[in-house]
């Protein structure tokens, strides 16, 4: 498996799962010592009663029988059949494949059940007088015999659509039931009796479209068809399209229940509390968008669940996790999380993977990671992290595994840095791989103990590729330093050199990581440290407590904000190289008196609304990207050039904006050029109300501090005037009371 390319679901291949036969219905070669296999066989009865016969000569138990693509259209009934010891093979066998055979494979069961609406408005199955009796014939020797030891059914493929009542009666001792791969869509409400013992149960990938080509839901003849399963210990019901109504069968499950798979059965919504009866330890609700938008739905499970995969289900934060202490693998790829707070990741005490892959996450200002004692691996590929700062270099020290690929970076030292730091793991130590034990508890067996989630990121770092090697082949380790004071440790398991781009400020060129200057490598001074070493003497100082300690109590509450700043002010002294004579003063002469920063899915707004009203009404000078930019120059260079010979800066936030990586770089560079030019001419226009959930850090900031507008939309002509008076307003303000004209 290469990077990129992790399965959507946790549940693993049959040929993982199961010992004796592969994901294709073929013997493994360990089970074929005491097997009798007429697998492809045109006359498999005729066959086996060959091969019975045959084993007279070396006289031995029958326990695994494959009848497997045999073209069956029903179970024959061959299990009376004695070996050569005079056994009856439903008394010997095990282990029974009838994978690939056409059981039940009828063009529609339309017409086999009618159905009413109950007391609870939940659409219950019964038998209509239009039932046809062929949907129930497929198990043929299956019922009415007793397996006495057979312990794993292999039906997979099989084309059955209906589970009737009686199939399984015989089989008390069954602890694995294979289902996957047919079309499924009926269940009897006693058709899983007589399996007390059952352990895990595979109904994913049932596949049933009707005439029109609808994927069709499992309908349960009874809401309680699971009751008979009481010591089910894990269900897989990946792909298989359920409903609403189907929820009701996870009421039968109780304490032993430890392993259920739901990835893509399109799900929409959980009822809180759902699993708090079971302890479930692994749980896969992946590509069901909006499974866990409903509070509470995994309550009842803090102490229990350890690998959790929630890809592609429509999150936005991480607080769903808060407190799930036995959490050790999290996979929330494919989302819209923007937010993870410390708070959370404190509570988060013993996850050691954590997948963040394809989400919304921008530069953090605030440790998290580092909360999180036993964390090892962590991807942040593909997120929205436009630049690397010090305090997330320290936030990665304790990482064993980091994924940073693909994300729109601007070049700065830390990048250098962040490379360096996977080059240096690399010469030190051999990493090995993330621990798969796990201790024994409850009802432990290969079914609930099973899972992908450490194979598949495990299977990412042996195929990793070395940062030493990559750049060995491009030439590019040529005068890069290794240093041995650097704490961190990580290895970067996604290294790609094309991957590891960022973009230079002058020039707007793409570069490797390993690039820019370094920092300063001497050994950092702990501020938090520092000042604690310092406060008893800056007590001694204090004269008048009673004044300063409200000065103390502000920034204490705005102690985040604070933090930005300065290290915004940090960021623009990297950013002032650009210029070195940036302060404006007030004899600058402009081209344009407002510099428009806009996304394309907004230009329609910009073009007959906001040009009309500024341009024309208000005389003003407005500078766009795509009329204004100098064709030649770079992008970054044209930015920053219209930005510098533009009075004032407006940005047009709305939804799409912050979905564009060059308006929020735009929008982080705006506030980094005023900053150091000294200027205070930063017009915000909202064309919709921005949620906190989705602002960007730096956004949220600028809201926070910057006084902003918001266009009135479907308001009536009152409040629009009114928006635009002000706007013109705002633009023409800033401008000085003897010039009239800009000069573009």
């Amino acid at each position: 498996m290469v990077w990129g390319q992790q399965q959507l679901c946790l549940t693993g291949t049959m040929d993982e799962l199961q010992s004796w036969v592969d994901h294709n219905g073929r013997l493994k070669p360990e089970a074929q010592t005491s097997s009798v296999d007429v697998s492809e066989s045109s006359h498999p009865v005729a066959t086996l009663r060959f091969e019975l016969g045959q084993q007279a000569r070396t006289p031995r138990d029958i326990k695994v029988l494959s009848m497997a693509r045999c073209g069956l259209t029903e179970v024959p009934e061959v299990f009376s059949l004695e070996d050569a010891n005079h056994n009856r093979l439903a008394d010997t066998i095990e282990y029974l494949t009838l994978y690939g055979n056409k059981f039940d494979d009828l063009q529609s069961t339309s017409d086999k059940y009618d159905s009413f609406i109950n007391a609870t408005d939940a659409r219950v199955l019964v038998q209509g007088m239009g039932y046809d009796t062929r949907a129930a014939m497929w198990p043929g020797g299956l019922k009415g015999t007793r397996f006495k030891n057979l312990r794993e059914l292999d039906l997979r493929a099989c084309a059955i659509t209906t589970l009737s009542t009686g199939t399984f009666e015989g089989m008390e001792n069954l602890e694995a039931l294979y289902l996957s791969e047919n079309s499924i869509l009926n269940v009897n409400a006693k058709a899983f009796s007589g399996l007390d013992n059952l352990i895990h149960l595979d109904m994913s990938r049932n596949y049933y479209y009707d005439e029109y080509g609808n994927h069709k839901s499992l309908m349960l003849e009874s809401l309680d068809v699971m009751d008979d399963l009481q010591n089910l210990v894990s269900l897989d019901l990946s792909f298989t399209r359920l409903s609403q109504s189907n929820l009701m069968m996870f009421n039968s499950f109780g304490k032993s229940f430890q392993r259920l798979s739901l990835c893509e059965t399109g799900l929409t919504r959980l009822r809180a509390g759902i699993f708090a009866n079971t302890t479930l330890r692994f749980l896969d609700v992946s590509g069901n968008n909006g499974i866990l938008s409903q509070y509470g739905v995994l309550s009842g499970l803090e102490n229990t669940l350890e690998v959790l995969y929630a890809v592609k289900i429509g999150l936005v934060h991480l607080n769903h996790f808060e407190k799930f202490k036995r959490l050790e693998i999290l996979n929330v790829q494919n989302n819209e999380i923007s937010v993870f707070t410390p708070e959370v990741a404190r509570t988060m005490e013993n996850v050691q993977i954590l997948d963040l892959d394809n989400n919304r996450l921008t530069t953090f200002i605030d440790l998290k990671f580092s909360y999180m004692p036993r964390l090892k691996y962590l991807s942040l590929r593909k997120n929205n992290i436009n630049m690397i700062n010090e305090i997330m270099i320290k936030d990665f020290k304790n990482l064993e595994y980091l994924g940073f690929a693909e994300n729109f970076v601007i070049c700065n030292c830390h990048t250098r840095e962040l490379f360096e730091i996977g080059l240096n793991a690399e010469r030190k130590a051999t990493k090995q791989r993330i621990n798969t034990q796990y201790k024994e508890r409850g009802n432990m067996t290969k079914f609930s103990s099973y899972h992908t989630g450490f194979t598949s990121y495990n299977d990412i770092i042996n195929k990793r590729t070395n940062v030493s090697k990559a750049c060995e082949v491009d030439n590019d380790c040529d005068g890069k330093i290794y240093h041995d004071n650097i704490t961190a440790r990580y290895l970067l398991v996604d290294y790609n050199p094309s991957l590891y781009q960022c973009m230079q400020l002058v020039g707007g060129v793409y570069m490797s990581f390993s690039y820019p200057s370094g920092c300063d490598v001497s050994p950092r001074v702990d501020f938090d440290v520092a000042i604690e070493k310092s406060w008893n003497k800056l007590l001694a100082l204090i004269i008048i407590p009673a004044i300063l300690f409200p000065v103390l109590v502000f920034v204490f509450m705005f102690r985040k904000n604070f933090r930005y700043f300065c290290i915004t002010v940090r960021n623009s002294a990297l950013l002032s190289m650009i210029n070195k004579d940036s302060v404006i003063d007030d004899s600058r002469i402009f081209n344009y008196d407002v510099f428009v920063s806009y996304c394309n899915d907004d230009r329609g707004w910009i073009l007959d609304h906001l040009l009309p009203h500024l341009e024309t009404d208000c005389g003003v000078s407005v500078c766009l990207h795509e009329r204004d930019f100098q064709v030649g120059l770079s992008i970054l260079e044209n930015i920053v050039s219209c930005m510098d010979r533009s009075r004032s800066i407006m940005l047009i936030i709305s939804k799409e904006f912050l979905l564009s990586q060059w308006c929020q770089f735009e929008m982080h560079l705006a506030q980094h050029r005023l900053l150091e030019t000294r200027r205070e001419d930063l017009i915000l226009v909202l064309l919709e109300e921005i949620p906190r959930r989705l602002r960007p850090t730096t956004l949220h900031y600028l809201m926070l501090t910057k006084t902003y507008i918001v266009y009135p939309g479907e308001a009536g002509d009152g409040a629009k005037k009114d928006f635009w008076k002000r706007l013109g307003k705002s633009v023409t303000a800033r401008r000085p009371d003897h010039e009239n004209d800009s000069l573009a």
